[in-house]
C-alpha cells in the first residue's frame, strides 16, 4: 500500500478495567475500535485496488475467519463523522466492538447517527 494513506494518531495507552484505552489526554479511546476501524479501511482499500479479490482471499492472508473478516469491513462503511468520534474518543461509552460486528450498519450515515445516539 502507498505510504501516502498512512495516518498518525498520537495517542498514550493505559489499562482500565482489563480493556485497553488510549488517552490523549482529554479523552480515552477505545483502542479494539480503532484499530477495527483503521483494518477495515485498509482491507477495503486492498479490494478497491484489486490487490485482494475477496473476502476470502483477505482472510486467508491474515488467518482470520471470512465471516470474521466481512463483519469487520462492515465498518469500512461508517460516517466520517463517526469514525472521528472514535479517533477523538468521544464515541458512546457503552459501543463496543463486539456490539459493531454482531449488528447490521445501516447504509445511510444519517441513519448511523441515530442508531449511535441510542448508546448517548
Amino acid at each position: 500500500m502507498d505510504s501516502a494513506m498512512e495516518t498518525f494518531v498520537p495517542l498514550h495507552f493505559k489499562r482500565k478495567k482489563g480493556q485497553w484505552l488510549a488517552d490523549s489526554g482529554t479523552s480515552a479511546h477505545d483502542v479494539r475500535i480503532i484499530e477495527a476501524v483503521a483494518r477495515a479501511l485498509y482491507w477495503h482499500a486492498l479490494l478497491d485496488a484489486s490487490a485482494f479479490k475477496s473476502v476470502v482471499e483477505i482472510a486467508r492472508a491474515e488467518e482470520l475467519m471470512p465471516t470474521t473478516v466481512g463483519r469487520l469491513l462492515r465498518l469500512a462503511r461508517l460516517a466520517p463523522d463517526i469514525i472521528e468520534q472514535f479517533l477523538t474518543g468521544c464515541q458512546p461509552r457503552r459501543l463496543t466492538l463486539l456490539w459493531l460486528m454482531r449488528h447490521d450498519i445501516p447504509a445511510l450515515w444519517s441513519e448511523q447517527r441515530r442508531l449511535l445516539e441510542r448508546f448517548k
